[in-house]
């Protein structure tokens, strides 16, 4: 093809257009163009992109404009072999946010046009729309107020392959979700902000719920998941080999999760690190028992009986459905008389008592498995126990004797 040229045309009051002709292709015949739009009148911005067009035609680095739309990309996306090594949750909720939120409301924008303008409209859409689910007994849609949590997952869920059109397709020439601040939520006049603060039982609680427990088939799975901090999957997952009646300890490798797609199945634990963690004689005890339970089950059901190992199962050995458990506990709290909390709350439980027995906060951080210190501090602050210091009386006097 012959030297490729770059014109400016003002075709609109608010824009400007970059034309790049690359001349007659000497296969087709005919004349290759592309245009882009530069969302600016300004002239100088525009000879300046026109000089970096040109620089990059000339070097061989140029990477003509995609037309293909943000709801084209983004579902081709989910095919790709990237997207099929998430983690099965991951998948769905990366899934979701493309095919209920990202699609609809930007998907017909050209990839290569997108802005950061855009993102952050699509951005406080999201806080405005709020969560996307209708009433149960009406049918009319039930505005629920979303957290910046959801934003901070539907941006991460863009960058992520934004960065593969840039990097590995090489279709855009820019990430516009880089380097970008996003917006806070708008908080009501009487917006409390400790109503956001985890929630966990108190001690007479805990021994309500143990005692109430006692007579269904979770009992074991709701003392070692107040004594352990261990996650739902975590527990739902764990197998008896990976507990030392010798040393009292509980070796946390994986977790189990369930899809529509991919039903059960078994993976690391959600920061891929595995830990040990020491428990006391009652939750071996507890252990012990429930073997001794599973032991009949198994000579009654033989063969039938499930070869997953599971410590905390179904009679046949089968994985308990995960979300069976959490459904079922925010009820079993109603029936208890005390307050109303997800199972995921017997977690925040352990660490806030652990805390409130002023144990150090890195050895809650490694039991529970954090990533990092910073995530434990930032969720359980509020509950460490203020430490008393005899040098700050000692501070007090030192001042009064300045005056």
């Amino acid at each position: 093809m012959s030297v490729a040229t770059v014109r400016i045309l003002a075709r609109s009051k608010k824009s400007l257009t970059l034309i790049i002709d690359y001349g007659i292709d000497p296969v087709t015949k005919k004349r290759k163009t592309e245009s882009r739009l530069l969302k600016t009148t300004d002239m100088e911005v525009a000879e300046a992109e026109k000089l970096k067009i040109l620089a990059s035609l000339a070097e061989k680095t140029y990477t003509p404009l995609s037309k293909l739309t943000v709801k084209e990309y983004f579902e081709k996306w989910l095919e790709t072999p990237a997207a099929k090594k998430l983690a099965s949750k991951t998948y769905i909720n990366y899934k979701n946010c493309i095919n209920l939120r990202i699609v609809p409301w930007i998907g017909h924008i050209k990839l290569c046009e997108l802005t950061r303008s855009d993102l952050l409209t699509f951005y406080n859409k999201i806080y405005e729309v709020g969560q996307l689910e209708r009433g149960r007994k009406t049918g009319k849609k039930v505005f629920k107020p979303v957290g910046k949590e959801t934003v901070v997952f539907h941006h991460g869920v863009i960058r992520r392959i934004l960065n593969d059109a840039l990097y590995k397709d090489e279709i855009i020439q820019r990430n516009v979700a880089e380097r970008i601040d996003l917006p806070e939520p708008e908080r009501p006049a009487d917006y409390d902000p400790d109503q956001d603060l985890v929630k966990v039982f108190t001690k007479e609680e805990i021994t309500t719920l143990e005692k109430h427990a006692a007579d269904t088939s979770y009992y074991g799975l709701i003392f070692v998941a107040l004594r352990t901090g261990m996650r739902r999957g975590e527990l739902l997952g764990l197998t008896w080999d990976a507990i030392n009646y010798t040393d009292n300890t509980v070796f946390v490798k994986r977790a189990l999760v369930h899809t529509k797609e991919r039903g059960y199945e078994y993976k690391l634990t959600k920061n891929k690190k595995r830990r040990k963690i020491e428990v006391t004689k009652a939750v071996i005890n507890v252990f012990r028992q429930i073997a001794k339970t599973q032991a009949t089950h198994k000579a009654r059901l033989g063969d039938v009986y499930a070869k997953d190992n599971l410590v905390f199962c179904r009679e046949d050995g089968l994985p308990m459905h995960p979300d069976t458990v959490s459904s079922w506990f925010p009820d079993f709290c109603d029936d208890c008389g005390v307050t109303r909390l997800s199972f995921h709350c017997l977690r925040h439980t352990h660490a806030s008592h652990l805390l409130a027995e002023h144990e150090d906060i890195s050895y809650v951080s490694r039991r529970l498995g954090h990533s990092d210190i910073s995530v434990t501090y930032k969720r359980y602050f509020h509950l460490i126990p203020l430490e008393r210091r005899k040098s700050l009386t000692d501070l007090e006097k030192r001042f009064k004797k300045t005056r």
